[in-house]
């Protein structure tokens, strides 16, 4: 193997580190979206009654975020 494929394949990025980065993104926005429905909850319709003041969309992306930055920060591509 010469110089040039071995820098190739330290060029390879983790799939898990893709799915970090992905979960963070949706993480967040559901934070933000989680906090307008805090302060303007939805029609009855779009969210069941009983589920208005467990705040699920908050409490989701709170979840989807801390996996998010975990995967992100464990998988994330160090040179070597």
């Amino acid at each position: 193997m010469d110089k040039q494929e071995s820098e190739i394949e330290s060029a390879e990025l983790s799939i898990w580190f893709f799915c970090g980065i992905l979960m963070l993104a949706y993480g967040l926005v559901l934070i933000v979206t989680g906090f307008v429905e805090f302060h303007n909850p939805p029609a009855n319709e779009i969210l069941l009654p009983w589920l208005e003041s467990l705040h699920p969309t908050l409490w989701w992306g709170v979840v989807l975020t801390v996996f998010g930055g975990f995967y992100s920060i464990r998988f994330f591509p160090r040179r070597g």
